[in-house]
């Protein structure tokens, strides 16, 4: 049965690129609130198109989740599909080698923003759902879709359907948005997240920007954020802020013995990034150690004052910094919003305003799951090779709802490919791992399913 969908994929995998495309040309950036709604309703448009029960669940506050579901004839087990139709802003514009919504094909790549994050994996998962049907005429398990429009700015209202749907939302394991190969093309199962707590810090100073020569006698805002910046960090990569580590959950044995085993190619990585050399001059165990498993504190970006051609003597009114800390699992980022309110109060800098952009917590699989092992045996099916168990992402995402909330073990596979460039300009999906990976996708729900 099963090669009879791996065919029908085969035979029209230029369709589904091209269907992909479309979603692709589609823009859907939350960061600007760009293309969101019609975006959700191409979604529904396509779940219904391939045969499932799509419709379009509101938010409050925020754009539309995009929820589907299809029984099975032959199998009580349910899987669910969580993705995200939201991409990143395409800025720099210039940077990219075409538009970034012409969603153009080169050397074997399309090339657009959310061909990889999201929208492959999107497209990818619905039309393995079309070749079940197509071929069979029913699907290995039940199916559930849940795709929401916010990931990308930290899921701020993910929670309010999470509590609002919950009767929706059960199954025995789920798929998360984004997997696929590694540096060498080696099928990768990601077993979580890390959190993420984001802030921004504005300082203020003068009612108005003011001629720089009154430096002399006024406080720089600029200067006041910097100061308090450097209380955050050490040279050494330790987070100062008091008891910030202190529920961190340690890898288990069994954890700490994928990651040994785990592969991590640092001269290609180094290669890619322009880098000689990683953080503490760190290699080997000790270095996919610290990538899993350290919480961080990340400036993303300052801005204040005058940064244009030439001089202006300026002294700014106001100075603002973007953080991202990555969190790790049992850290709480509510308490530790509170600790770091206080670090900076207690550093004399209590009138620095923290603002609070958005937050989630860190969310884990156990590598003994059901689910870890299917997908395990369906990668070497489908690649032919050894399947390397990734811990967990040092990115970060609302896996916790489902693996902590919903105790759903969720696994992270698909059609990604290591050089895919998301978040940057030149995005871009290799349409042979689109296809391969949809393969997996295929081979993983006909083994959950129970099938032989």
């Amino acid at each position: 049965m099963i090669n009879k969908v791996f065919g029908y994929i085969d035979s029209n995998i230029e369709r589904f690129v091209d269907e992909l495309r479309v979603l692709c040309k589609q823009p859907s950036v939350s960061a600007q609130k760009l293309g969101l709604k019609e975006t959700a309703r191409m979604v529904r448009d396509m779940m219904e198109g391939v045969g499932l029960e799509a419709r379009l669940i509101p938010v409050k506050d925020g754009p539309p989740i995009v929820y589907s579901e299809l029984k099975s004839k032959s199998s009580r087990k349910t899987l669910l599909f969580y993705n995200h139709y939201d991409v990143q802003p395409p800025e720099p514009l210039e940077e990219w080698r075409h538009p970034p919504f012409e969603a153009v094909v080169e050397d074997g790549k399309i090339i657009a923003r959310g061909a990889s994050d999201n929208k492959g994996n999107i497209v990818s998962r619905l039309k393995v759902i079309e070749a079940f049907l197509k071929t069979t005429g029913d699907v290995p398990c039940n199916i559930k879709f849940v795709v929401e429009g916010e990931e990308e700015i930290g899921s701020p209202h993910f929670h309010h359907f999470i509590g609002e749907h919950k009767d929706l939302l059960g199954a025995d394991a789920a798929v998360w948005e984004f997997g696929g190969l590694d540096e060498k093309d080696r099928p990768t199962i990601t077993l979580g997240l890390k959190g993420m707590l984001y802030v921004e810090l504005i300082a203020r100073g003068a009612k108005i920007d003011i001629h720089s020569s009154e430096a002399a006698i006024i406080e720089s805002p600029i200067w006041r954020l910097t100061w308090a910046l450097s209380t955050l960090k050490d040279q050494n990569e330790n987070i100062l802020v008091k008891g910030w580590y202190d529920d961190v959950r340690e890898f288990t044995p069994r954890e700490l013995e994928a990651i040994d085993k785990m592969p991590f190619e640092e001269e290609i990585v180094k290669g890619e990034y322009g880098i000689s050399k990683f953080l503490q001059s760190l290699t080997g165990f000790e270095l996919k150690k610290t990538l899993l498993g350290r919480p961080t504190c990340n400036i993303a970006g300052v801005v204040s004052g005058y940064t244009g051609v030439g001089a202006k003597t300026v002294l700014p009114s106001q100075a603002k910094a973007k953080i991202d800390f990555r969190l790790v699992p049992d850290q709480d980022p509510e308490k530790l919003i509170s600790k770091l309110k206080e670090h900076l109060k207690m550093r004399g800098f209590g009138d620095i305003e923290v603002k609070i952009l958005s937050f989630i917590k860190a969310g884990r699989t156990p590598i003994t799951a059901e689910i870890v092992k299917v997908a395990e045996e369906a990668a070497r099916e489908v690649f032919k090779k050894d399947v390397v168990i990734e811990v967990t992402s040092p990115g970060s995402g609302p896996i916790y709802f489902f693996t902590d909330l919903l105790k759903i073990p969720t696994i992270c596979i698909g059609c990604n490919h290591a050089f895919s460039k998301s978040h940057a300009p030149n995005e871009n999906l290799r349409i042979d791992v689109f296809k391969e990976g949809s393969k997996w996708i295929t081979s993983t729900m006909h083994k959950f399913g129970g099938q032989t």
